[in-house]
């Protein structure tokens, strides 16, 4: 990417109030503050026990200050100190005693919960102000609408976020740079990138604001590569940069691995003077982490005059990130050596490095330091410290039974003196259950009764856990029945524990029986009872639930939302899934069961969107994912976007599975590159029999029989056991080479030296070998008396397809009545029929089966990524026709004469004139478009006629490139006037 040239100021611009940086920071006044509420809250207390406590107090303070102030003015500076505190139930409270509320309370209500949440309330006040009588006061402003956008934002609800935006054009509120900066970012948020940059575009002065909140929406939606450029245009636009801005762009940098742009940034933030902003310097230290440049990132630690909490955890993740654990530790040591204070973070960091480093002694010292520091009751933490000790006694034990685990934990813990407490017990029986290791559990059990450990929600949730997991669900309906204070966790827990066993009604039952007693629910309710919908199939019930969960606004929550997707994925309605995936948290969803439901419909081209949609976002595919995505492009013929997922494939360390690379060899071979499919199986470090069987089809499939047998005999030396499919393709590599004597051999040893039972694909290859030779009678008598069962119809077609190569219409005429019988509607047969009908001479009844099939009939190529799509009668470019015509001047030199018995009887082809044949235009197209000697592949959904194939042979001796045509029936190279399948298809 070419330098920007984007410093246009050497004076450091500061980032504005609404985009810096927020740390930690009291917003609660001094609880001398004569204005606070002291009959509401106490210092460090944020909250009220009653919306009346509320009002007493207010009204107290009222009374104070009666003399200085106007009541109503007294509470609406009361509601700004709510509102900005996040205290939303005691400013909701004041709002309700207002009796005269104006547009400035209703404002200052509505911003407090967009800021400090629910944000949907701050919707709801909005309808209720637009519903109340008509007053002029009243009447919603652009400030307001900015207010209720950022809401809209906030939830992601662009259904809402619309009906604000058409408010705001019938009030003509557009022209305001507030409004139009919210809708800026109500759209981004939202995941519609394309309107939010309408609207920026839209803007006749945007500020920095405006920039800043577009860069940011290209971002948050993954569309990294055009944030760059977005930022580009800032600087040719000479837009002042702040350090938000650039923060947003090392970003987008880190996402796409453009090293040398955020070095290029880096530059920029030393010529701009911004290197001694602390923020900035931060940011770049994560830049430099993500992207594995440690050197550089360790460079800006050094030369840092100040360092904050961030500094250091921004380092000392970055090294655990890269597997750099001792380098990790040295710096914790450093931190914690010159007295500094560390959070969460900073622990949970260096007991990763503890963990991987399997380092446990390092990890009891850490564990020491958690205790000193009063982080024993941190669940970040404490969980940081089980998954250490979990890891370091698991590699202690693994010559032993890994159910020593829990037990050599809590030993280990007794040891050190641990003062076991209700977290730590639920802990080691989260390792109980992840073991499954019921003695340990049920003396854990017995500990916590014994010890008179406090039983709440974790410990009940985790022996609930434990016990189902272990099998015994009695025991977790024992340990649920016996709890008086039944909270969301436990009952998430029981519906959980039913899941896992099997019983999914019951489980449904529970999360009734939940709603029934006002439990309120959680993200792990949800899911569990989603699970159990998917189970049942019960796809009412999933709406149900679905409901439920936007009510009570958990449709952002990742882990919900993807249950959802599988729900709907599972139950066949992949659109409705679709929907679900917001471009905001992309990168986090499980793509997995989505791309499975849509394979199942044989969407192939949506699961081609989806994974462009993956790659954009960093998302991640599994081996299954990965081969329906290969697949998908096997299956539209699309080389270049199988080349795409190969590289994908490759960057995640999948291609060395074999399950994997027998799906690149198929992908390759369906889109006719042998080169590529034969590269991909010599590189295979273990081939067994069904990687012999893909590259043995895919030269069958791409013509070339010879490889194919001699690849099935070095298999047989080399041991590995031929299957079912391997005996189809070597039998088609006989059909296709003429060995009438070897195929029959093949098809006797695989009954009696392999024991398969022929299928019906085999006795079909067995009628193409006697076909394709010109036994024709022999072929008819096998299908009659040899094949055990009643012939279906791809039999006949290939009995059928033979009979027009060797002029017999008597067995073709036998043989096309049998199969219109069997399948009257199907395009290839009618295309067969068709050259039955042409070859007797019957021109109407030809005419009526062409008109039926020619709907369906079409070839395309594709160029530089675009597919371009030919069908009959469409009207081609001036350079088509033009080529077109070059290359019919150009065959009649040569000596080409078309075969009349081929032509088709209307005014297309009165004359011959084949070069309006699908196949033709697309091949053209591919000779004005390619460079020269670029090999041309054209695919046809039809049956290449023969005056086609003749014309191709013909092409393939002037044009100096490899010709390629992929139709029903196999891949056609021609090359020098020849063609792979030597006339025989």
């Amino acid at each position: 990417m070419p330098p920007f040239l984007l410093c246009t100021s050497s004076s450091p611009v500061p980032p504005p109030p609404s985009h810096r940086p927020q740390y930690k920071k009291s917003t609660c006044r001094h609880p001398q503050d004569p204005i606070s509420l002291k009959a509401a809250c106490s210092p460090g207390v944020h909250s009220i026990t009653s919306a009346n406590d509320t009002i007493v107090g207010a009204t107290s303070s009222i009374n104070d200050r009666r003399n200085d102030l106007d009541q109503d003015h007294l509470i609406l500076s009361l509601l700004q100190e709510c509102t900005r505190a996040g205290r939303m139930r005691e400013a909701r409270a004041l709002f309700n005693a207002l009796p005269d509320k104006t547009l400035v309370s209703w404002t200052i209500l509505m911003s407090g919960y967009t800021l400090h949440g629910p944000a949907i309330e701050a919707m709801s006040l909005f309808r209720r102000l637009l519903q109340l009588p008509s007053d002029a006061s009243l009447q919603p402003d652009p400030f307001v609408f900015s207010v209720v956008l950022r809401a809209c934002a906030s939830i992601a609800r662009l259904d809402l976020g619309r009906e604000i935006h058409c408010s705001i054009l019938k009030l003509c509120y557009m022209e305001d740079l507030f409004v139009a900066n919210a809708l800026v970012t109500m759209y981004a948020s939202c995941g519609s990138v394309q309107y939010s940059a309408r609207i920026f575009w839209g803007i006749q002065r945007p500020d920095l604001v405006s920039w800043s909140s577009m860069l940011s929406g290209y971002v948050k939606n993954g569309h990294d590569k055009e944030a760059l450029r977005f930022f580009s245009e800032m600087a040719q636009a000479g837009v002042q940069f702040d350090a938000f801005v650039l923060s947003i762009v090392l970003k987008a940098s880190a996402n796409l691995g453009c090293i040398n742009f955020g070095i290029q940034i880096h530059s920029c933030i030393v010529k701009m003077g911004f290197n001694s902003c602390l923020f900035l310097e931060n940011c770049l230290m994560e830049f430099y982490g993500r992207t594995g440049e440690l050197g550089m990132m360790r460079q800006v630690f050094d030369k840092m005059f100040e360092k904050d909490l961030v500094s250091w955890n921004t380092t000392i993740t970055s090294y655990t990130h890269n597997l750099h654990d001792e380098e990790a530790l040295m710096l914790f040591r450093a931190l914690t050596a010159q007295g500094s204070d560390c959070d969460e973070f900073t622990l949970g960091s260096a007991l990763q490095a503890v963990a991987s480093m399997k380092a446990l002694n390092h990890g009891k010292k850490i564990h020491g330091y958690v205790i000193r520091a009063g982080f024993e009751s941190d669940s970040h933490v404490t969980s940081a410290l089980l998954d250490m000790y979990i890891k370091c006694i698991d590699h202690e034990t693994s010559d032993y039974s890994s159910n020593m685990v829990p037990l050599k934990l809590f030993r280990c813990l007794q040891s050190m003196g641990t003062e076991f407490d209700e977290f730590i017990m639920a802990s080691i029986l989260k390792s109980c259950a992840m073991q499954k290791d019921l003695e340990t559990g049920k003396m854990i059990h017995a500990c916590i009764m014994k010890l008179e450990i406090k039983l709440d929600a974790y410990v009940i949730s985790s022996l609930i856990d434990m016990y189902a997991k272990c099998g015994i669900l009695e025991a977790s309906l024992t340990v649920f029945e016996g709890t008086k204070d039944r909270a969301t966790v436990p009952w998430s827990a029981i519906v959980a524990a039913h899941c896992w066993n099997g019983r999914f009604l019951e489980a449904l039952q529970l999360f009734r029986k939940m709603q029934l007693d006002h439990v309120k629910d959680n993200e792990f309710t949800y899911t569990s009872a989603l699970l159990a919908c998917t189970a049942l199939g019960s796809h009412r019930s999933g709406k149900e639930i679905h409901c439920h969960i936007i009510r009570n606004s958990y449709e952002s929550n990742v882990s919900v939302v993807n249950t959802l997707i599988n729900l709907y994925s599972r139950l066949g309605q992949p659109q409705q899934a679709l929907k679900l995936c917001s471009p905001i948290f992309e990168h986090e969803i499980s793509w997995g069961s989505l791309i499975k439901a849509f394979a199942k419909a044989k969407d192939y081209e949506i699961i081609l969107k989806l994974f462009h949609r993956i790659q954009r976002s960093n998302g991640q595919l599994d081996r299954a994912s990965a081969c329906f995505v290969l697949n998908s492009c096997g299956s539209t013929l699309l080389l270049n976007a199988g080349i795409q997922a190969h590289t994908y494939i490759t960057k995640r360390g999948l291609v060395s599975d074999p399950y994997m690379s027998n799906a690149l060899i198929k992908m390759y071979s369906n889109c006719g590159n042998l080169a590529h499919a034969i590269n991909v199986f010599n590189q295979m470090t273990e081939r067994k029999s069904a990687s012999w069987t893909s590259m043995i089809s895919a030269n069958v499939h791409n013509g070339c029989p010879s490889a194919a047998l001699e690849l099935f005999m070095l298999m047989i030396r080399k041991g590995k056991n031929p299957n079912s499919d391997t005996f189809v393709s070597v039998l088609k590599a006989c059909a296709q080479m003429g060995l009438v004597d070897e195929a029959f051999r093949l098809f006797i040893s695989m009954t009696e030296v392999y024991k398969i039972n022929p299928s019906a694909e085999h006795y079909c290859c067995m009628v193409e070998v006697l076909s394709q030779v010109g036994m024709l009678r022999e072929a008819e008598h096998f299908i009659e008396s040899v094949i055990p069962f009643k012939p279906g119809a791809p039999i006949w077609k290939a009995l059928l397809s033979s009979t027009m190569v060797h002029e017999n219409m008597k067995v073709a005429k036998h043989a096309a009545e049998r199969l219109v019988e069997l399948e009257p509607s199907d395009f290839i047969t009618n295309a067969l029929l068709q050259q039955v009908l042409l070859a007797s001479g019957k021109w109407e009844d030809v005419a009526r089966v062409r008109k039926r099939s020619l709907k369906t009939c079409s070839s395309w190529i594709e160029i530089r990524e675009n597919v371009h799509e030919f069908v009959p009668g469409q009207m081609v470019t001036m350079e088509i026709s033009d080529k077109l015509g070059e290359v019919s001047r150009m065959m009649e030199e040569l000596g080409y004469v078309a075969d009349k018995k081929h032509w088709l009887h209307n005014a297309e082809d009165s004359e011959g004139k084949n070069t309006h044949h699908t196949e033709l235009m697309a091949l053209a197209y591919g000779l004005v478009s390619l460079p020269h000697r670029t090999p041309i592949r054209v695919f046809t959904n039809a049956r290449m006629c023969g005056t086609c194939h003749l014309a191709c042979k013909f092409i393939s001796t002037f044009v100096e490139r490899e010709v390629v045509i992929k139709d029903t029936c196999k891949f056609h190279c021609f090359k020098d006037g020849k063609c792979s399948c030597s006339d025989r298809w």
